[in-house]
């Protein structure tokens, strides 16, 4: 499985319009992306989760503090 960065960088748009697509901020995403401060907001990765083309799942584990690498 993979990262968060490489999850983001394989959707092949800027992280802005990422965040937008997803209804959440761009600093949130950034936050995650850079610092491994993940949102608070449950709705939020089942958003961006279809925005990516990932599982909800996947994304929380990535909050959790795991990579999805397998």
């Amino acid at each position: 499985m993979r990262t968060l960065r490489e999850i983001l960088d394989g959707a092949g748009q800027p992280r802005y319009r990422i965040a937008r697509a997803a209804g959440m901020s761009y600093s949130t995403l950034i936050l995650w992306e850079r610092h491994g401060i993940p949102p608070k907001r449950i709705d939020v990765y089942t958003r961006l989760a279809q925005v990516l083309g990932v599982e909800p799942r996947a994304l929380m584990e990535l909050a959790n503090g795991g990579d999805t690498r397998e």
